[in-house]
């Protein structure tokens, strides 16, 4: 018996992050599906639904298009909200809690089951936006968070009704996979990847230059950037690679998350402001630096072992070249990885193989 899920989350943005979770979670129900003899069908909550109807196979809806949604709960079997940082304030105008939580409720008014999968809460900050975790993550059906620091957000804020559970980010799922559209590779020892984002005041690039420039020479390293959102990441990439005095190679398309773990399988060492590209360096086993424009950065570094480098207004080319140093020369460190690597793909699964035999449950009896 078929059934149909849709999912929900920031889908059709071309954001390597958010496309790599929601990669993950097709293709792993998916091969549960397969294994058990089940098929699922999926529709996707989407920006670009052409695009995202293309790209993974599945139905897509305009993701603002209410009556489009309506008319796609009616006829599912479970909505998935996630993953990733949606129940948050600082971006979206404030609005992203109640354009997600209000897609759960609205999926419980169609009397669906709503689950939250692999969310990273917080910060939320305004006073009404606590009120709506509160009451709509009350009427979930199941809820799994990313981190530590999310499950206690959720807690504190007053959610206690649906099981909550510990997850990890489904992008640890992912399998590389080669593409003839990855740029080629600079034919150095090193390869060091360089991964910065848009901000109110970038001068913590010039930071991040000065000690990708001095850690180049010292390790005769290339050096490579990848704006992780295009559309955002693109400009500040650019800039950052003006001012670097050492030969710098830029990956100026979108790649699957498939392919760019597979890029990332080349790398060093990752300097990184963007999260996914930290989570994409201990997919691929791959020794890391992070600055922490956001709390989840410095939540995922700590599930590594890991200091951040500092934050967007304070970080420092000294602190960044000497943790480079020490992360580029432990023995150990990729090993730890190996390890986390593995127990957080077995966390992600679970999570995974719960919601889909709970999806299939009522059908069997």
């Amino acid at each position: 018996m078929k059934k149909h899920v849709v999912i929900s989350g920031y889908y059709g943005f071309n954001n390597a992050g958010d496309e790599a979770i929601l990669t993950a979670i097709i293709n792993t129900l998916r091969k549960l599906a397969a294994k058990h003899d089940k098929a699922i069908e999926f529709t996707v909550l989407s920006a670009d639904p052409a695009q995202t109807r293309a790209r993974y196979q599945v139905n897509a809806v305009e993701r603002m298009h209410l009556w489009q949604i309506i008319k796609t709960l009616k006829k599912c079997d479970l909505f998935l909200s996630g993953g990733g940082g949606l129940l948050q304030d600082a971006t979206g105008r404030s609005l992203s809690v109640v354009y997600y939580l209000g897609l759960v409720l609205l999926a419980k008014i169609l009397g669906k089951p709503a689950v939250l999968y692999a969310h990273g809460i917080g910060p939320i900050d305004k006073w009404l936006n606590k009120l709506f975790v509160r009451l709509i993550c009350n009427l979930a059906d199941y809820i799994s968070v990313r981190d530590e620091a999310s499950l206690l957000a959720l807690k504190n804020l007053g959610v206690k009704r649906p099981p909550l559970e510990l997850t990890a980010d489904p992008a640890f799922l992912l399998q590389p996979k080669e593409s003839a559209e990855a740029p080629s590779l600079p034919a150095k020892e090193k390869i060091i990847a360089l991964a910065v984002k848009a901000a109110a005041d970038e001068s913590y690039l010039q930071e991040i230059a000065r000690a990708a420039d001095c850690l180049a020479k010292e390790f005769a390293a290339a050096l490579f950037l990848v704006p992780m959102y295009l559309q955002e990441d693109l400009a500040a990439t650019k800039k950052l690679a003006g001012m670097l005095r050492a030969k710098a190679y830029l990956l100026d398309k979108f790649l699957l998350p498939q392919e760019l773990l597979s890029l990332f399988t080349h790398f060093d060492l990752v300097i990184s402001v963007r999260l996914h590209a930290l989570i994409f360096a201990a997919c691929a086993g791959v020794p890391m630096v992070g600055i922490g424009y956001d709390p989840k950065v410095e939540i995922f570094l700590e599930q590594l072992g890991l200091d951040t480098a500092g934050g967007l207004n304070d970080v420092r080319s000294d602190v960044l070249i000497r943790q480079a140093r020490t992360r580029l020369q432990d023995a150990n460190l990729q090993k730890t990885l190996k390890l986390k690597r593995h127990e957080l793909q077995q966390k992600a699964l679970c999570t995974l193989e719960k919601i889909f035999f709970t999806l299939f449950e009522s059908g069997d009896k």
